[in-house]
C-alpha cells in the first residue's frame, strides 16, 4: 500500500486544510529516477519526504496527522492510548485519503469527532465513512488520479455494521482482502527519549560498525519471558542487561539511536514501507543522516518504494534531496500552514538550503526583531 495525498480538513491549529501530497509532481528524469518509486505508467511517488520549518511552525504536527491517517487505513482502535492527539474536542474532522493498493487506486473519506465524556475522558467515535476504489487502466493518468466522478461508493460505513466498534475504520475488513498491507513504523514518540526495543536475534554487524567501531557484537534473546541483550565492546568482556534501557549506560545517544531507527529502517526497506522520524538530526551527525536518507533513494536498497518522512530544523539536510517536490515547509502565522517545496519555488536547481536560510519563502528564520530584542536584554543585564 502506498499512500498518495492526505488532506484533512477541521484540525483546530491548522487555519487551511492540512494537503499533503507524497505524488512526484514535477518531471521525472533519468538522473533522478532513485528518489522516486514507480506504481504503475508515469505515476510515481517519492521515497524521501521532508517537513522543514523553525521551531514551533507544526513540523511534528504534521507528522503526527500522518500518523494518524496511516492509523486509520490500519484500522487501528482510535481510542488506544498510542494514537498521536491531533482532533479538537466537539469538532468534526474529516479525512479524505488517497492510496494506491492491489493495483487499484482507492479513496477513503472519514468524518471523526472526539468528544468529551462525564468522567473527564475523551472518546473517538467515527460517524460516517465511504471507500471509493478504482482499477488502473490505460485512461489513468496524473490528471484523473484521484478523480472518482461517476464512482459509486465500494463500502459505505452504516447502521448495519453492528459489530464494527466506534473508533475502528471501515478498513478493517477492506485490510483482510488485500495482499500489500501498510507497514508503518512511528518513531515520533521517541523523539526525546533513546530507547531500544529489540525484536529478538542479533543486531546486524554493518549498522554497529557504521555507529560504533568498538562494539563487537549486540544480541537479544528472550529467556523465560525475559528479554535479554548481551553487549560486547573488542578486547572486553561480554555485558549481560537485564533492561533494554540499560544500553544507554554503555552506549553513545547517537549509537542507542542509530541502532533503534536503522535496524527499523532495514525492515522498512524489506517490506516496501513507511518510517516515520521527527527532528532526525537529534544525536546524529549530518553525514549519518545523509546516509540514512541515501538507504531510501537507492533502488539497489529500495526496490519496493519504501517512504522515510522525516522533519529537520537543519536547512543543510535538504540539499540531500533531488526534488522540490519531496520538501514540505511547516510555518505558523495565526494558524499553522503546510505548502510543498514545489508550489513555492519554480526552479530546481536552486540550493534549497541557501533559499530556506534566506527567508525567500517567509516565515522559515527567525523573526529579525526578536533577535534584536533579544541582544538589547542581554546587553542591558550586562549593565546592571
Amino acid at each position: 500500500m502506498k499512500i498518495l495525498r492526505i488532506r484533512v480538513n477541521g484540525l483546530p491549529l491548522y487555519k487551511e486544510p492540512f494537503d499533503v501530497s507524497f505524488c512526484a509532481v514535477q518531471r521525472v528524469q533519468s538522473n533522478h529516477m532513485n528518489s522516486v518509486y514507480n506504481l504503475f505508467g508515469n505515476i510515481y511517488v517519492n521515497t524521501v519526504e521532508a517537513f522543514a520549518g523553525i521551531n514551533a511552525s507544526g513540523k511534528t504536527m504534521a507528522l503526527k496527522v500522518i500518523s494518524f491517517a496511516s492509523m486509520l487505513l490500519g484500522a487501528m482502535p482510535l481510542n488506544a492510548d498510542f494514537i498521536p492527539q491531533i482532533l479538537g474536542e466537539n469538532t468534526k474532522v474529516e479525512f479524505d485519503i488517497d492510496f494506491y493498493v492491489d493495483n487499484k487506486i482507492c479513496h477513503l473519506y472519514s468524518r471523526i469527532v472526539k468528544n468529551r465524556n462525564a468522567d473527564g475522558s475523551n472518546v473517538v467515535q467515527i460517524l460516517s465513512e465511504k471507500l471509493w476504489e478504482k482499477s488502473i487502466t490505460s485512461k489513468v493518468n496524473k490528471t484523473n488520479l484521484l478523480s472518482f466522478d461517476k464512482i459509486a461508493p465500494s463500502r459505505v460505513r452504516d447502521s448495519s455494521d453492528e459489530y464494527l466498534p466506534d473508533d475502528v475504520s471501515i478498513m478493517i475488513a477492506v485490510n483482510k482482502q488485500i495482499k500489500d498491507k501498510i507497514t508503518f513504523v512511528d518513531l515520533v514518540a521517541f523523539t526525546n527519549v533513546n530507547l531500544f526495543f529489540p525484536e529478538g536475534g542479533d543486531i546486524p554487524t554493518e549498522i554497529i560498525t557504521l555507529l560504533d567501531p568498538t562494539i563487537e557484537h549486540i544480541t537479544v534473546e528472550n529467556v523465560n519471558d525475559k528479554v535479554i541483550t548481551r553487549l560486547k565492546f573488542f578486547n572486553q568482556n561480554e555485558l549481560v542487561l537485564l533492561e533494554p534501557n540499560e544500553l544507554n549506560v554503555y552506549l553513545s545517544s547517537g549509537t542507542v539511536k542509530g541502532v533503534r531507527v536503522f535496524t527499523d529502517a532495514a525492515r522498512v526497506l524489506k517490506n516496501g514501507g513507511y518510517l516515520l522520524v521527527d527532528e532526525i538530526e537529534n544525536h546524529f551527525n549530518r553525514e549519518l543522516v545523509a546516509s540514512l536518507i541515501r538507504l531510501f533513494t537507492n533502488k539497489k536498497t529500495n526496490p519496493k518504494g519504501a517512504v522515510i518522512i522525516f522533519s529537520t530544523h537543519y536547512p543543510e539536510l535538504l540539499d540531500e534531496l533531488d526534488r522540490n517536490d519531496s520538501v514540505f515547509i511547516t510555518r505558523s502565522d495565526k494558524g499553522l500552514g503546510v505548502d510543498n517545496l514545489n508550489s513555492l519555488l519554480s526552479r530546481n536547481d536552486m540550493k534549497k538550503s541557501e533559499v530556506y536560510q534566506s527567508n525567500f519563502l517567509g516565515g522559515t528564520a527567525p523573526k529579525y526583531k526578536s533577535l534584536v530584542a533579544l541582544q538589547k536584554r542581554i546587553i542591558k543585564s550586562l549593565e546592571e
